[in-house]
């Protein structure tokens, strides 16, 4: 391939495949001028077309990266661009990186905020305050992915994020707090709550199959075994394939609401009617509303079905396959939440 720069827009038009062939085919000299020419001028897109090449060809997942993974890196770049504003990115200041970190657990994001529209493509907008340790951990490594890719290129040596520290270990509470779920009450409340079976068959989903939100979105009538009751989830977190038991209740669910469907004359790929993640987001919010139970996200369904099946079973093995965690350590967070089991062995100790 010649020295010819690249520009954002040629590697916009074409596949991530090829936009990472295009790259890794330079010269290192015009790889070079290229990762240089984008950080001096903070090109948005040409960085990010450097970190997604670098992530392809050195990451552990390759060009399996899941999407969601791709996004939150995407807009970790953003974010930094916004906020560092005066710091030269070849170049940074002494302790920019550590800087950077305390700004965001302080919630010091003004900059960011000021050129947010009214909202996104996605229906939401950045929220305001200081930042939670997982989040501002996913944003230091967003950085970091940024760094790798430029020192890739031969554009700079420089690591501000290195050594960057997060924080103090979580506490119990904080952990609690990781994992906070609606209680087998509150669930009760709301399917009472619920005014359609697409509502109905949302809730199940995330509180019985523990489905997160883009596994909700992404699944098709395809992928279920009602005789079976098993679902299978595509594409899900690590872009892993994977089969869900069903229980009863969201069997029978699902089976109304494909009945529904298909006395209706119009059917569809998708179970659900919604089609992207805001709007998932945006009917639990308001079943919340109506059921009038606190509102604590879509994603602590999928903790609610992990709480329940470890104080039915007591058994981390079940719910790590259940949940489908990579590790037995993802699902020791419900036995942590859960104190009820150890009040219970303790109560008779003399």
């Amino acid at each position: 391939m010649t020295d010819a720069a690249v520009t954002s827009l040629d590697l916009s038009l074409a596949s991530q495949v090829q936009r990472v062939a295009r790259l890794q085919g330079l010269s290192e000299a015009a790889l070079r001028r290229h990762a240089v020419r984008a950080a001096t001028e903070r090109d948005e897109d040409a960085l990010w077309e450097l970190m997604e090449a670098h992530i392809t060809l050195r990451g552990l997942s390759g060009v399996t990266t899941s999407r969601h993974t791709l996004r939150a890196y995407r807009r970790g770049l953003h974010d930094l661009l916004a906020l560092w504003a005066g710091e030269n990115l070849l170049r940074p200041s002494r302790d920019a990186g550590a800087l950077y970190v305390q700004r965001l657990l302080a919630g010091e994001r003004a900059a960011l905020l000021a050129e947010e529209p009214a909202a996104s493509h996605r229906g939401r907008k950045a929220k305001d305050g200081p930042l939670s340790a997982a989040t501002v951990a996913l944003k230091v490594a967003a950085a970091r992915a940024l760094y790798s890719a430029l020192a890739w290129a031969g554009a700079t040596e420089a690591d501000p994020f290195r050594d960057v520290r997060i924080g103090r270990a979580a506490s119990h509470a904080a952990e609690q707090a990781g994992t906070r779920h609606y209680t087998e009450f509150e669930l009760i409340e709301l399917q009472a709550a619920t005014r359609d079976q697409q509502e109905r068959v949302l809730l199940l989903l995330g509180s019985h199959a523990g489905l997160r939100v883009s596994e909700m979105v992404a699944l098709k009538w395809t992928d279920l075994d009602l005789g079976a009751f098993e679902l299978t989830v595509r594409g899900g977190k690590g872009n892993k394939t994977a089969t869900v038991e069903l229980t009863p209740k969201l069997a029978a669910a699902l089976l109304t609401y494909r009945r529904a469907m298909e006395a209706s004359g119009a059917p569809r790929e998708h179970v659900l009617e919604l089609r992207t993640q805001f709007g998932v987001f945006n009917r639990l919010e308001k079943l919340c509303r109506r059921a009038e139970v606190t509102f604590k996200g879509v994603h602590a369904l999928r903790h609610s079905a992990g709480t329940r099946l470890y104080r039915q079973t007591g058994d981390l093995g079940l719910v790590q396959d259940h949940l489908r965690h990579a590790t037995l350590d993802m699902a020791r967070h419900y036995a942590k939440s859960d104190r009820r089991r150890l009040k219970s062995n303790l109560k008779d100790w003399e």
